[in-house]
């Protein structure tokens, strides 16, 4: 796809005006003066022609610089088509440490999993990081966000290496790998082939039984008692229910909590690692069978507008009717000419909700990591305002201070037809304590993976988890 300089500016004239219409926190971390100068600086780059890959590239990184992980820059037909239809490495990545490795090498003989990454088509592994870095959208100053969307390898039109690596590094079929083997460390260098994106997939399943699928086929939530050792693990991956794979999620934690306390567990491990967050519903459940005192999920709610008509000619997913919200009961107040916050406590997120008679009382361990974002690292969040719970693993991927999300208001550029999902929403958190702005809830307990451990297939969380609790039930009163 190629799109004519008018086009592409036309594009980006849409974008800008729907971000500074929408987005409520667009000079959260840059003044107007700073934003205004970025959006000017795209459009000078823009020549008489513009391929449609090098656009979404710009726009990508545009939408990542306002720091908002719900800020989707999505490609859509003929585009869609390009990103997916690229050849990609034969391998997966992992970062560690400012490095990257690489694993589950499907080409023959293969590289061994492990190895670390020191070029590619000669460009060092410090220059690619940072190119892919430039494109990824995640909250405030959260690098552990875009580590993990790195490592994801599903959605690949929008998120993962394979898409980060060819809009924002290299777009070439083959790669010239240079790298240093994992175990001997001797430097080595390769030319592999790209492959497609199917290919590679059905390789690793056969080859290492790495199912790229695994995530959604995987129940949540579950929850596994070991009575004799004095602890149980509840792991919710997914705050969305799959009712052909996931249980009921309410009859599930009813049962569990009333396991806990019949049977006196006094140590439960929450594992929230990798849950992409969803359900307001599921996140206030949870809330209820953990704090002890009364709670709600957010003090206010914080809206950009309710009106939404000047954007109709690129609004999509959403009726023409439905632009402007219905305020008749005045459940929004007006604060100025782009901010409305909430006029009282109209639904359920807003409203303060007591524990549950099984509400847990012992000692609580939550496994938490980069991928926890939005209404799960929200929960996060709650659960370290509300309890002495001990965090194990890495800073959560969505900010403390409370997510966008919710609601969305999604466009469609005229011309090169890319879709930008953009949160006119703010919440902000209940019981709110001060804290960096811009970050996550950071871990009491850090796990630090080697790549070793990476390779041997540990769980450092739930090691650090299971010793806390053993050390706990030995140690003296």
């Amino acid at each position: 796809m190629t799109l004519t300089r008018a086009q592409a500016l036309e594009d980006l004239g849409w974008l800008r005006r729907s971000l500074e219409y929408v987005y409520p926190s667009l000079y959260k971390y840059d003044d107007k003066a700073s934003v205004d100068a970025r959006f000017d600086g795209v459009a000078a780059r823009i020549g008489d022609q513009v391929m449609g890959l090098d656009l979404l590239a710009l726009i990508s990184r545009t939408n990542a610089a306002v720091r908002c992980g719900h800020l989707y820059t999505i490609p859509q037909g003929r585009l869609a088509r390009e990103v997916l239809n690229k050849k990609v490495l034969p391998f997966r990545i992992k970062v560690l440490d400012g490095g990257l490795y690489l694993l589950d090498d499907t080409s023959r003989p293969s590289i061994p999993s492990g190895s670390r990454i020191l070029s590619i088509n000669g460009r060092s592994d410090r220059d690619i990081l940072d190119g892919v870095r430039s494109g990824i959208a995640a909250d405030g100053y959260i690098e552990t966000r875009k580590e993990r969307l790195m490592e994801r390898y599903f959605s690949y039109d929008l998120q993962g290496f394979d898409l980060y690596y060819h809009l924002h590094v290299d777009r070439s079929d083959t790669f010239e790998i240079e790298y240093s083997e994992y175990g001997t460390k001797e430097v080595k260098k390769v030319t592999r082939a790209g492959l497609p994106i199917e290919e590679r997939a059905r390789l690793r399943r056969n080859r290492y039984g790495f199912d790229e699928r695994a995530w959604f086929k995987k129940p949540s939530p579950r929850f596994a008692l070991s009575e004799g050792l004095g602890y149980a693990v509840l792991t919710i991956s997914r705050s969305f229910e799959d009712k052909g794979v996931d249980p009921d999620y309410d009859s599930l934690l009813r049962t569990a909590f009333h396991e806990l306390r019949t049977k006196e567990i006094g140590h439960l491990i929450v594992d929230l690692r990798d849950n992409e967050g969803g359900s307001e519903h599921q996140q206030a459940e949870l809330l209820s069978y953990l704090c002890p005192t009364p709670f709600k999920l957010y003090q206010n709610v914080f809206l950009s507008h309710l009106d939404f008509r000047p954007l109709a000619p690129v609004v999509v997913e959403r009726d023409r009717a439905q632009l402007l919200f219905n305020n008749d009961d005045e459940y929004m107040r007006r604060l100025g000419e782009s901010l409305w916050i909430n006029n009282y406590e109209y639904s359920d997120a807003l409203s303060l909700k007591p524990p549950r008679e099984d509400v847990f009382r012992g000692k609580l361990y939550v496994l938490v990591n980069g991928g926890t974002f939005s209404s799960a690292a929200d929960a996060v969040a709650d659960i370290q305002r509300t309890t002495d719970a001990a965090f194990i693993g890495e800073e959560s991927g969505g900010l403390y201070e409370g997510p966008t999300g919710g609601d969305s208001i999604v466009v469609q550029l005229p011309h090169s037809e890319i879709r930008v999902r953009i949160s006119p929403n703010i919440q902000l958190g209940y019981m709110y304590r001060k804290h960096p702005v811009g970050r996550g809830v950071v871990p009491t307990h850090p796990a630090r993976y080697s790549i070793e451990d990476v390779v041997a297939g540990r769980d450092l969380e739930m090691e650090l988890a299971t010793a806390l609790v053993q050390r706990s039930r030995t140690s003296p009163p």
